[in-house]
């Protein structure tokens, strides 16, 4: 991308942010939060995120930007158009979670606002993340309603939780913002693209899984959040305006493996029992799928990529026991698991999706009526 592309973009991206933003009295940015922005070659991006955050009352520096190997001269912008911003560099791409964590962790503040550079705050959200945090100790995360930057009016994240065969639940994915309604409400998990952290708590649930590139990288942390013992409100007034692009298939490799370990890592040894039967059928008909699709060789390399943890299972295991005060089945739910578009290309398999989470739903059921109870 040339210099005038991206200024370009820059400039599209900042009309954007200014046309979904409503003008509104702006409340003071709270003094005991810090921002921490993860960045990898998101040069075009960085002008509307730095602006938002300037527009909701941050000071200069309190903003952190943690950028990721990235080779687009973004750091050196920063440094030169945003006096007072930290510049925080890793020298390798390993992903989202290490800059997260390294953002964490030098923070200064109580209380952490991770999110990534594509990302826009609007005017009031930290201040609303905050004020809801205060309400109870026990809130360790402030996540709020994610929206399209192409489509503001629509949700991309909302009331998001993870289903007990370790899939994403997304349940007001692709509806109208006004149909979440205003009630704040707790959640099973949430998406990293924005998050307002207790530091202190995300140390004690041991921070993001640095071997996570991508794929249950956010669901992990927050999950063990909620193993902790710590709440996850939603705040649907607060909202965040995300310049997302779609996945690409390279990372299915990524997300197969990640799921079976976040499991084995996470999942009582009863809950893997339980569900051995299921998980089998799961799985069989996931490789039935993406051999369909033709991303088998993704699979294989899943799998390979995964028997290479699995001598840390016993030490990640017993890091998860020392501060677990939940059980599984008190944070995990059944409810319609989130596929990608193009994998259900036909209405055959969307009514076989339709008839699988019925299986699902039935299966959680009898288990919380009878052993689980």
């Amino acid at each position: 991308m040339t210099t005038k592309q991206i200024e370009d973009l820059q400039k599209q991206t900042t009309l954007n942010f200014t046309a979904t933003t409503q003008v509104t009295a702006v409340e003071e940015f709270p003094q005991d939060v810090s921002v921490a922005i993860v960045t990898h070659n998101a040069l075009s991006y960085l002008a509307a995120t730095l602006e938002s955050l300037k527009a909701a009352g941050c000071p200069n520096e309190q903003i952190t930007i943690v950028d990721v190997a990235s080779t687009d001269g973004g750091t050196d912008w920063v440094e030169s158009q945003w006096s007072g911003v930290r510049v925080l560099r890793l020298d390798f791409n390993k992903g989202p979670n290490p800059a997260r964590n390294l953002g964490i962790t030098s923070a200064t503040t109580p209380y952490v606002l991770i999110m990534d550079a594509d990302v826009m705050v609007q005017a009031n959200t930290v201040f609303l993340l905050r004020t809801a945090m205060k309400q109870d100790p026990s809130i360790a995360i402030a996540s709020p309603i994610v929206v399209y930057a192409n489509k503001p009016d629509t949700i991309q994240y909302a009331g998001t939780s993870l289903h007990f065969m370790c899939e994403a639940v997304n349940p007001w994915q692709g509806k109208p913002v006004y149909e979440r309604g205003t009630e704040p409400q707790d959640i099973g998990c949430a998406s990293g693209c924005t998050l307002l952290i207790s530091r202190a708590a995300a140390i004690r649930a041991g921070l993001f899984d640095n071997r996570y590139f991508a794929g249950k990288d956010d669901g992990d942390f927050t999950h063990r959040i909620k193993l902790a013992g710590y709440r996850i409100i939603e705040v649907p007034t607060a909202h965040v305006i995300h310049n997302c692009s779609p996945r690409g298939t390279k990372l299915f490799q990524h997300q197969i493996r990640n799921r079976w370990h976040f499991m084995l890592k996470n999942y009582q040894i009863r809950t893997l029992l339980l569900l051995a039967p299921i998980l089998l059928l799961h799985e069989l008909l996931q490789i039935t799928l993406l051999t369909y699709k033709g991303h088998s060789i993704a699979y294989l390399k899943a799998i390979l990529n995964l028997i290479k943890m699995l001598p840390s299972l016993p030490s990640d295991r017993a890091s998860v026991a020392k501060f677990r005060v939940r059980q599984d089945h008190e944070v995990l739910i059944s409810s319609p698991i989130l596929v990608r578009e193009d994998m259900l290309s036909n209405s055959f398999l969307c009514y076989c999706k339709t008839l699988y989470d019925s299986l699902l739903s039935n299966y959680w059921k009898l288990l919380r009526k009878t052993i689980l109870k």
